[in-house]
């Protein structure tokens, strides 16, 4: 790392947003030999991936949480890192579809299982990588999933267990997401099976430590290399390098990995403006909105006996599980409160979204649920940098125009983030398949331009 005359630092990279996927790119980078700098608009490290410590030092993940064991690239770095991972406790859910089969009427039954087919059918033809040229692209991205729900399944029952899965899965509204990105999203995943299996599932194990844990591990082995409260305002680019204008510093690089979400990038002038396509392509992605919410409990009486027969469209959230501790000192469960309803709650009072939810608990678990030992949520539309979660996800005819751009090198700029995965595209696995693809990109460059030089 060295410093210009005009006291700007001189880099080989400068990597924007340290979350998993921007750290797993410094990471790699650094491994390899070159000059990495992260700027980091936020106070903190990680991203979409927050812990909160408790007094006793246990952790709960406000963010990003689950993986499963078929991740590789993240269960790799969990070993490395010196962290551990347990199963998630099957209970606590109000989730339709983890309801067995024989509680559904025999016709219900057998329109599910039909319409899973068909969906299994059309997730096979899915180009992973290049979702514009699956078959009948166009058709599936100009519909909306609410059209082709209300088009393939009768039951009122499977339409609300499908409304819940999609704000569960996706943080978006089923009249906001194009078929094209539900069946890219469940292909990326592994199909229906992984998104909603917790036996071996993309949702069955937890890091002990944290998940925010693991990028504060991994911004700590790069040590001074890593820049928090550093907003980068202006990127000023060539094919040959660029000038980052961040907080208080510039940064000199030959290459530069952008890892933030495409709804952020915005936010950041390009001189040259980016092509028009990329950028048109970035402001109608939508991030999604999700209030994520912990009540702690004296003992985890929702193992003990049923949930109550509630319809989940009566219910502020649309997902709950069992977040006891490893240890099972802090039993706990966790509501989702996703979508439009999200956005809704997003502008109450903590106090009346704590209410609310305590009292939905209790109408799924029962009176006890009202009186927990701590509560705590986190309102990622809040969250400074981010502005919701999971992922951005593609309105009805964005995906077709191009949605594989996003991983497309722009002159010297890379891109990263779980939006641009090929593989787990909005989970912490998809961030960092992305994060080590943009800096493979960018060593296959800069050793290009090495041989030459010495050629």
């Amino acid at each position: 790392m060295g410093i210009s005359e005009d006291g700007s630092i001189r880099v080989d990279v400068a990597v924007v947003g340290a979350g998993i996927s921007g750290l797993g790119a410094a990471k790699a980078l650094h491994e390899a030999g070159l000059e990495v700098l992260v700027l980091e608009a936020a106070q903190r490290v990680g991203g979409r991936l927050l812990t909160r410590t408790l007094e006793d030092g246990t952790a709960f993940d406000l963010g990003g949480q689950w993986v499963g064991p078929q991740m590789s690239r993240i269960s790799r770095l969990i070993h490395e890192l010196g962290l551990s991972t347990f199963e998630q406790h099957d209970s606590g859910r109000i989730d339709l579809a983890a309801q067995p089969l024989s509680s559904m009427d025999k016709l219900v039954q057998a329109e599910w299982e039909w319409v899973k087919a068909k969906l299994g059918v059309l997730v096979e033809r899915v180009n992973l990588p290049q979702p514009a040229l699956t078959p009948d692209a166009l058709e599936l991205d100009a519909r909306s999933v609410e059209e082709w729900k209300r088009e393939n399944l009768d039951s009122p029952y499977l339409r609300n267990l499908f409304d819940q899965i999609i704000r569960t899965e996706y943080t978006i509204e089923p009249k906001d997401f194009s078929v094209l990105n539900l069946l890219y999203s469940l292909k990326s995943a592994g199909g229906f099976e992984g998104i909603l299996g917790l036996e071996r599932g993309n949702e069955s194990l937890r890091v002990q430590e944290g998940m925010g844990t693991l990028c504060e591990r991994l911004a700590a082995t790069l040590g001074q290399r890593v820049h928090t409260n550093c907003q980068v305002h202006e990127i000023l680019h060539t094919e040959h390098g660029a000038t980052l204008v961040a907080e208080g510093l510039s940064v000199q690089a030959k290459r530069v990995v952008m890892a933030v979400p495409p709804n952020q990038a915005i936010r950041i002038d390009f001189d040259p403006v980016l092509p028009r396509r990329r950028t048109r392509l970035m402001q109608r992605l939508e991030m999604g909105a999700v209030i994520k919410c912990f009540a702690f409990y004296e003992r985890p009486f929702w193992r003990e006996r049923p949930v109550n027969p509630v319809d989940p469209d009566h219910l502020l959230f649309d997902d709950t599980i069992d977040a006891t501790s490893a240890d099972g000192r802090h039993p706990a469960l966790v509501a989702f409160i996703g979508g439009d309803d999200a956005v809704l709650w997003s502008d109450k009072p903590p106090t009346l979204r704590r209410r609310a939810v305590l009292e939905d608990l209790a109408l799924v678990f029962g009176e006890e649920a009202l009186y927990p030992t701590g509560y705590f949520d986190h309102d990622w539309l809040t969250e400074p940098f981010i502005g919701g979660g999971y992922a951005c996800y593609a309105p009805p005819g964005v995906m077709s125009a191009g949605f594989e751009q996003l991983r497309e090198p722009t002159g010297c700029i890379h891109w990263a983030g779980t939006e641009t995965a090929v593989h787990y595209y909005g989970y912490v696995e998809g961030a960092l398949e992305a994060g080590e693809r943009a800096a493979a990109e960018v060593l296959q460059v800069m050793r290009g331009q090495l041989s030459q030089a010495r050629g």
